[in-house]
C-alpha cells in the first residue's frame, strides 16, 4: 500500500508544469550563447580569414591573413619587375617604374591587414573593403620625373601646330599649321588604372588633331595696331638721362583671342597635383575670334627695374662722428632719389596708344622719381651745437635667441643719428620706423595675451628701454613711458633693479621725451654683440642742469604661478626649451630730481606694477 501511494505521488508530480518565468530564463540564456557563440566566430575569423580577396583580377575565398600577405607581395614584386608596354603608331616603347617615377611601398599590406588588437567593426571593415573593391597597391609618383618622361617619350612622336606669327621686321603675317598631338590625359588615367590593377596590357596611345591658337586671318586688326605703334617715338627722361622705348615695344606687345589670354591651358587633375600637360587647343575648331594686342604691364615693369638701377640713389645724411665726446669728422648729405616703378608703368600705359591712327607721333614721358631728402643738410651741421656727451644708458641681452639679438641690432642701427630739434620731441617708433618682417625684422619670442608667442621684432623693447635710461641721466622732461606688465630678466642684467625699463608696441604705446635744450641733440646707439651689451648715448651741447636718480625700491612681492608647457610645432618632437623664467609679481618706485641754475625743474617718480610671472616652457611637437 505504501509503495503505490509513493507512485502516486511520484505520477502527480511529474505533471505539474513549469511556471512562464522559468521557461522564458531558459530561452533567454539559450539565444544569448547563441549570439554569444555566433559573434566569437565571426570575430575569430574575422581576425584571421578575409572572406573575398580580388588581385590581379583572381578571386580567393576565406584567405588566411599570412597567405593575403604572401598574395600580395608576390603580386606586386612580380608587377613591378615588369615594364609598361605603350603602343604608338603601331609600335610597342617600353617604359619601367623608375622612368615614370613610381615607387612602392614595401609593406603592401599594411593598409589591409587584420589583427587580434583591432575592434571586430575594424576588420569587418577592411573585410568589407578588400572583397568589395579589391586590393589596390600602395604607390607614390614623382611627378616632375613622370612628366619628364612623357615629353621626352611623346614630343618627338607628335607635329605641334604651328601659329599664325607676326613678323616684325617686314610686317608680316606668316601661315599657320595644324598638329598631331598624343592625348596625355587619357594616357595617364590608364596608367593609373594599371598600376592600381597590376594589369600589364598593352596601353595604345591615342592621337588627335590640334588646331593652332592663331590664324592668319585673325591678325587684320592686330596688324594696323601694330603700324601705330611702330610710328610712335617714344623717349623716357629723367634729368639729363633719356632711354629710347620705341625699339623695346615689340618686346612688350602680346597677341590674344580679345578677353581670352589664358584659354589654351589645359590641366590634369588625375593626380593630387595639377600638372601642365601640353598647351594645346582640344576644341574641334579653334574660336575665330579677332586677335587683338596689349602691351604687357609686367613685362614693362621689368624694362623699368633695369633704368632704375641707375636713377635710384640712396639718400646720405650729412653725420658727425664723435670721439672723447668731440666731433671728428663730418660727410656731406646728399638727397636720395628711387624710381616709382609703379607710377612709371601707368604712365606708360596711358601715354602710348593701339587704338587710333592719328595723333602725337613724338611721346616724351618723364619719369616719376621719388626724392628723398636728407635729413641733415649740410648747411645745418655747423649750427646743430652737436659737440659733447651729454648722457648715456646701457642694457644687457645675454640669453637672448639669434633672432632677438638680430632684432635689437637692428633697432639700433635704425635709431642711431636720429636728430631732434631744440623744443621738440623724441618718438621712439618714429625714430625706429616701422617693426615688422617687411622692414626686416625676424621673428622672436614676445608676450601677447598672457602667451610666449613668436612675432615680428621680439626684443625692440630692448632698445627703448636703453632709450628711456639715456634719457633719463640726460636729464630731458619724459612725457610718455610705458612700463612692462611683468618682470623682464634681460633688464636687470648688469646690476639693474626692477623698474627702470620702458616698453613699446606700435602704433599706440610709444616712448617720448622733450629736449627741452637750446640745441639739436643727436641719438646714437652702439651695439656690442661679444658683450650682449647694447648702449645709448645722447650728444648736445651741455648746460648746468643736474641730475639726482633714486635706487628702485622693490615691494609688495607675489609669488610665481606654476610653470607653464606649451606646445611649439618648430622644435624637435620631445625636446623642452624654457623661453621664460618665473619672476614674483612686484611694485617698483624710483624718482628722478632735474636741477638747472641751482632751481629744481623736475620731482617725479615712475612706478611699475609688475604682475607675477610663471616660466615658460616650450615643448617641441615636431618631426
Amino acid at each position: 500500500m505504501k509503495a503505490k501511494v509513493f507512485s502516486l505521488i511520484i505520477i502527480s508530480m511529474k505533471k505539474v508544469p513549469p511556471k512562464p518565468k522559468v521557461i522564458h530564463n531558459r530561452i533567454y540564456l539559450i539565444s544569448a550563447s547563441v549570439v554569444f557563440l555566433i559573434l566569437i566566430t565571426i570575430f575569430t575569423i574575422s581576425n584571421f580569414l578575409y572572406f573575398r580577396v580580388s588581385i590581379s583580377g583572381q578571386n580567393k575565398y576565406f584567405v588566411s591573413t599570412s597567405k593575403f600577405e604572401t598574395l600580395a607581395d608576390d603580386q606586386v614584386n612580380d608587377f613591378k619587375q615588369t615594364s609598361f608596354n605603350l603602343n604608338i603608331d603601331g609600335s610597342d616603347v617600353h617604359l619601367n617604374f623608375n622612368d615614370l617615377g613610381i615607387s612602392f611601398s614595401e609593406d603592401q599590406t599594411s593598409n589591409w591587414r587584420l589583427g587580434t588588437k583591432k575592434s571586430l567593426l575594424e576588420n569587418l571593415r577592411k573585410n568589407w573593403e578588400i572583397s568589395t573593391g579589391g586590393f589596390k597597391p600602395s604607390y607614390q609618383i614623382n611627378y616632375q620625373k613622370l612628366v619628364a618622361t612623357v615629353n621626352n617619350t611623346f614630343n618627338n612622336r607628335e607635329t605641334k601646330p604651328k601659329d599664325a606669327k607676326f613678323d616684325p621686321k617686314n610686317f608680316e603675317i606668316s601661315p599657320e599649321s595644324s598638329g598631331i598631338v598624343i592625348d596625355r590625359n587619357a594616357f595617364i588615367f590608364d596608367l593609373r588604372m594599371r598600376i592600381e590593377n597590376l594589369s600589364k596590357t598593352t596601353i595604345n596611345i591615342n592621337k588627335y588633331e590640334s588646331q593652332p591658337k592663331f590664324k592668319k586671318e585673325q591678325f587684320s586688326s592686330a596688324l594696323e595696331k601694330i603700324k601705330v605703334l611702330s610710328n610712335q617715338k617714344i623717349t623716357l627722361s629723367y634729368n639729363f638721362d633719356t632711354w629710347d622705348l620705341s625699339k623695346e615695344l615689340m618686346n612688350f606687345v602680346v597677341f590674344a583671342p580679345k578677353g581670352k589670354p589664358n584659354f589654351y591651358t589645359v590641366k590634369s587633375d588625375i593626380f593630387a597635383d595639377q600638372i601642365i600637360l601640353n598647351d594645346v587647343y582640344l576644341g574641334d575648331k579653334p574660336s575665330l575670334d579677332q586677335i587683338d594686342i596689349t602691351l604687357e604691364p609686367n613685362k614693362i615693369t621689368q624694362y623699368l627695374v633695369q633704368i632704375a638701377n641707375a636713377v635710384d640713389r640712396d639718400t646720405i645724411d650729412a653725420t658727425l662722428e664723435f670721439e672723447n665726446g668731440r666731433v671728428t669728422e663730418f660727410t656731406p648729405a646728399e638727397d636720395g632719389q628711387k624710381l616709382d616703378i609703379q607710377l612709371a608703368t601707368n604712365l606708360i600705359l596711358e601715354k602710348i596708344s593701339t587704338d587710333y591712327t592719328s595723333g602725337d607721333k613724338l611721346i616724351t614721358i618723364t619719369l616719376p622719381v621719388i626724392v628723398r631728402k636728407a635729413k641733415i643738410a649740410n648747411e645745418e651741421v655747423n649750427s646743430l651745437g652737436v659737440k659733447e656727451l651729454i648722457g648715456s644708458g646701457v642694457s644687457y641681452f645675454a640669453g637672448s635667441i639669434a633672432n632677438r639679438a638680430y632684432n635689437v641690432g637692428l633697432g639700433a642701427r635704425r635709431l642711431n643719428g636720429f636728430l631732434v630739434k631744440p623744443g621738440e620731441n623724441f618718438s621712439f617708433n618714429e625714430a625706429v620706423g616701422e617693426v615688422s618682417g617687411k622692414t626686416g625684422y625676424r621673428q622672436a619670442y614676445v608676450i601677447s595675451s598672457g602667451k610666449t608667442v613668436l612675432d615680428d621684432g621680439g626684443g625692440i623693447c630692448q632698445v627703448s628701454t636703453t632709450v628711456f635710461r639715456a634719457a633719463l641721466n640726460s636729464g630731458f622732461p619724459i612725457v610718455a613711458r610705458t612700463a612692462h606688465a611683468y618682470r623682464v630678466g634681460y633688464y636687470e642684467q648688469g646690476g639693474f633693479k626692477a623698474g627702470v625699463d620702458a616698453t613699446v608696441w606700435q602704433p599706440s604705446v610709444d616712448l617720448k621725451f622733450k629736449n627741452d635744450s637750446s640745441h639739436h641733440i643727436l641719438v646714437q646707439a652702439i651695439v656690442d654683440p661679444a658683450r650682449a651689451k647694447l648702449q645709448v648715448d645722447i650728444y648736445g651741447t651741455r648746460d648746468d642742469r643736474k641730475v639726482e636718480l633714486s635706487e628702485p625700491v622693490v615691494s609688495n612681492f607675489k609669488s610665481a604661478p606654476e610653470p607653464r608647457y606649451q606646445d611649439d610645432p618648430t622644435l624637435p618632437k620631445g625636446s623642452v626649451k624654457q623661453v621664460d623664467f618665473a619672476a614674483v609679481g612686484a611694485t617698483a618706485v624710483f624718482s628722478r630730481k632735474v636741477y638747472k641754475g641751482g632751481e629744481k625743474v623736475i620731482d617725479e617718480k615712475f612706478t611699475s606694477n609688475f604682475r607675477p610671472w610663471q616660466a615658460v616652457f616650450l615643448v617641441g611637437t615636431g618631426g
